[in-house]
C-alpha cells in the first residue's frame, strides 16, 4: 500500500508530517504514480466523471444515494477490449494510474479501457453530509466492495461490454479490495492483482516494526543498534534529573514532557518511530543511494554526536516546535465537517475503519522492539473510544476483525485469478499472502523492494527481480484477457 501515508496545525506541525496509523501517515496522500511520467495520453482521452451510487447496498427500504467521482482513459480502447480498474483506497483519486505505471501498460498492450474509482468518504466522494458517527455506519469494505460491482455492471451497460473481460488492481488496503472483489462477484470480475495487500486483519500488529528494523538491518545491523540506542535514551531521560529539559531541548518540544500523561509519551515515541517507518514503507532510490541508507548514514554518523542527537537531528522540525499533546490531537480529528483537516486527510475516515474492521496498530509490543516500548495497543484503544465514543474499545475491534478475515478469508481465501505481489523490505507484506494459494493466483516477492513498487512505471534504476515481476504479471494478466 504512497497507504501510507498533515497528525496539523502547530500542534503536530511536526508530527503530522509523518505520524500515521493503517496505512497512512497523516500527510499521505495515496498510492500513486510518482516520476516522471513516461507517457502522457492525450487531454481528450482523460475524463473525470460521477455515477450515481446506493448509500446502503443492503437495505433496499433506503432510497438514498450520493455521487462516487471515477477518472477514465479510453486512449487505447477501440470499442471492444478488456476494461482495468484501479481501486482507490484511503485516499483522494488522481490522473496518476490512467497515464503511466503497471496498469497503464497493460491497457497498451491489450486495447484495453481504463477506470480509477475513489472509494466512499475519500477525497471528493462523500456520501453523507458530514463524518459524525451516525454518518460513518456506511463506511466499510462491504458498501465499497458494492460500489465496484454497481460501477462495474453500471459501465459495462454504458459500454456495451456485456462479456468485456474486467481486471482490477489495488495497491495497499485496496490491494485488500482487489483481491476481495474477486471473491466476492467473480461473475463481474475475471482477476485481480493485489499489491501489499496486508489481507489478514489484526489488531496488535508488531511485527511492522519488526520489518521495519529488519529492512534498516538490511543496509546495517549499526544502524539498527544505534537506531536502538537512541530510543532507549530518550526513555531513559524520561525518568531521570534533568532528563526532560534535556529532550525538551534536543527535539525542539514545544513544553517540557509530561511523563504522568501516557498517552502524550505514546504520541511522542510513535512520531519518533515513524520516521523511520515512512522512509522504509516507501523506500526508493534518492540522490545517493535509497531512503533508508540515507537516514542510516545519519544514525551511524558519530560526527553528529550521540544515537541520541542524532536521533534528534533526523526527527526534529527545523523550524516550528514540536507539540506533542494527545488531547489536542483528539480536538483536531472529533471535527466532523468535511472542510475540516480530519476529513480532508482523509485520517477519520480511515482511522474510523482501523478501529472496526482491520486494527492493523503499528505497536511496540514486540520483544525485540529498537523503537522502546511506550505505544502499545492500549494507546489506539484509547484513540478508538476517545474519537468515536465508548462503543469502540476492545471488544468491538475484536469483533470487527474476527469478522473481516471471516468474511474474506485472511490468509486463505478461496480465491483464483488474483496475483498477490509483495517486497520484502515493506513492513505490511507479513500480513498478506507470501506463498501460493493455487495455480491461478501465485504470489510474487520481489526482493529488495517496498510498498506497491510493481504499480510504479519501468524505471531505469529498478531492480531486475521488479523487472521480472512486473513482465510475469502483464503475462499472466495477458491470459486472463485473452481467455
Amino acid at each position: 500500500m504512497n497507504p501510507v501515508p498533515a497528525i496539523f496545525l502547530l500542534f503536530l506541525v511536526a508530527v503530522e508530517r509523518v505520524h500515521g496509523f493503517g496505512f497512512r501517515g497523516f500527510t499521505f496522500e495515496g498510492i500513486d504514480v510518482t516520476g516522471s511520467l513516461k507517457s502522457r495520453p492525450s487531454p481528450m482521452s482523460l475524463s473525470k466523471e460521477w455515477i450515481t451510487q446506493p448509500l446502503d447496498h443492503f437495505n433496499h427500504r433506503d432510497n438514498r444515494t450520493w455521487q462516487m467521482r471515477y477518472f477514465e482513459n479510453d486512449e487505447f480502447f477501440e470499442g471492444s477490449g478488456p476494461i482495468l480498474v484501479m481501486l482507490g483506497g484511503e485516499w483522494a483519486i488522481s490522473w496518476g494510474f490512467l497515464s503511466a505505471g503497471l496498469m497503464y501498460d497493460i491497457a497498451a498492450e491489450n486495447k484495453a479501457l481504463m477506470y480509477y474509482t475513489e472509494h466512499r468518504y475519500y477525497g471528493h466522494s462523500r456520501p453523507t453530509l458530514d463524518t459524525s458517527v451516525p454518518n460513518l455506519q456506511f463506511l466499510n469494505v462491504d458498501q465499497a466492495l458494492a460500489d465496484v460491482a454497481y460501477f462495474i455492471e453500471a459501465k459495462k451497460r454504458e459500454r456495451n461490454l456485456k462479456n468485456g473481460t474486467v481486471i482490477v488492481f489495488g495497491g495497499s488496503y485496496a490491494g485488500n479490495m482487489a483481491a476481495w472483489a474477486r471473491l466476492k462477484y467473480p461473475h463481474l470480475i475475471q482477476g485481480a492483482l493485489a499489491s501489499s495487500a496486508p489481507v489478514f486483519a489484526k489488531a496488535d500488529f508488531f511485527e511492522y516494526y519488526q520489518v521495519v528494523a529488519d529492512s534498516l538491518g538490511r543496509y546495517s545491523q549499526q544502524c539498527v543498534r544505534d537506531v536502538k540506542s537512541a530510543f532507549d535514551s530518550v526513555e531513559g531521560l524520561l525518568s531521570v534529573e534533568g532528563g526532560l529539559k534535556t529532550l525538551k531541548k534536543y527535539f525542539n518540544l514545544c513544553k517540557t514532557p509530561d511523563v504522568t500523561v501516557r498517552n502524550d509519551l505514546a504520541t511522542f515515541m510513535v512520531y519518533l518511530a515513524e520516521k523511520f517507518a515512512a522512509v522504509v514503507q516507501f523506500d526508493g532510490i534518492v540522490s545517493r543511494g535509497t531512503k533508508i541508507s540515507k537516514i542510516c548514514e545519519d544514525m551511524t554518523n558519530v560526527k553528529l554526536g550521540s544515537p541520541l542527537e542524532r536521533l534528534a537531528k533526523v526527527a526534529r522540525p527545523t523550524d516550528e516546535c514540536l507539540e506533542v499533546d494527545y488531547k489536542r490531537f483528539l480536538e483536531k480529528f472529533a471535527d466532523v465537517s468535511w472542510a475540516s483537516p480530519a476529513a480532508a486527510s482523509s485520517t477519520r475516515q480511515w482511522l474510523y475503519q482501523t478501529c472496526t474492521e482491520y486494527g492493523y496498530y503499528q505497536t511496540s509490543n514486540s520483544n525485540r522492539s529498537i523503537f522502546g516500548t511506550l505505544f502499545p495497543l492500549e494507546y489506539f484503544l484509547d484513540m478508538c473510544a476517545d474519537l468515536y465514543g465508548n462503543y469502540y474499545d476492545r471488544p468491538a475491534l475484536e469483533f470487527g476483525i474476527e469478522r473481516t478475515n471471516i468474511m474474506y478469508g485472511g490468509w486463505i481465501p478461496e480465491v483464483t485469478n488474483v496475483i498477490f505481489t509483495n517486497g520484502n523490505v515493506d513492513p505490511w507484506h507479513s500480513l498478506s499472502i507470501l506463498e501460493d494459494l493455487n495455480d491461478s493466483s501465485p504470489a510474487i516477492i520481489v526482493n529488495g523492494t517496498s510498498h506497491c513498487v510493481d504499480l510504479m512505471p519501468d524505471s531505469d534504476s529498478d531492480l531486475e527481480e521488479l523487472t521480472q515481476a512486473r513482465s510475469k504479471v502483464r503475462e499472466i494478466i495477458g491470459r486472463w484477457i485473452i481467455s
